[in-house]
């Protein structure tokens, strides 16, 4: 894949999985502080993951300049473990039936494995040219 969307280059793809995702995160914390007082979630490993994953984005960034394969590592990693987080969060939330948890978790699951896919072209076009 040498377009992101078939539209633009790799390289801007990326700058606009950075920032959307930075984006994403803050809303899944937003959504997650909102419903915090009648649900029991553990709220310290949550910060720490999305916490993590903005690091990653920021990192990310990075590589659209420096193009080495090494930053772009964290990120994936981050959005691995977010994955996991947000398919466990969508699932309680449809059956806890909150609904404003479970469809901005259910944004979040479908652009982060779409993300992740497009950031591993990125990974395999940097590691080729290296």
């Amino acid at each position: 894949m040498e377009k992101f969307c078939f539209i633009l280059p790799l390289r801007w793809g990326m700058l606009i999985i950075a920032v959307l995702d930075t984006i994403l995160d803050v809303l899944g914390i937003v959504a997650l502080c909102l419903e915090l007082k009648s649900w029991k979630c553990d709220i310290e490993t949550t910060s720490l993951i999305y916490g993590f994953h903005l690091i990653g984005c920021m990192i990310l960034l990075v590589s659209i300049w420096e193009q080495k394969p090494e930053f772009i590592t964290p990120y994936m990693m981050s959005a691995v473990f977010r994955v996991i987080k947000v398919v466990r969060f969508t699932i309680y939330a449809f059956i806890d039936a909150w609904l404003f948890v479970a469809i901005i978790h259910s944004i979040i699951l479908i652009f982060g494995l779409v993300f992740l896919v497009c950031v591993y072209f990125w990974y395999s076009k940097l590691k080729n040219e290296s």
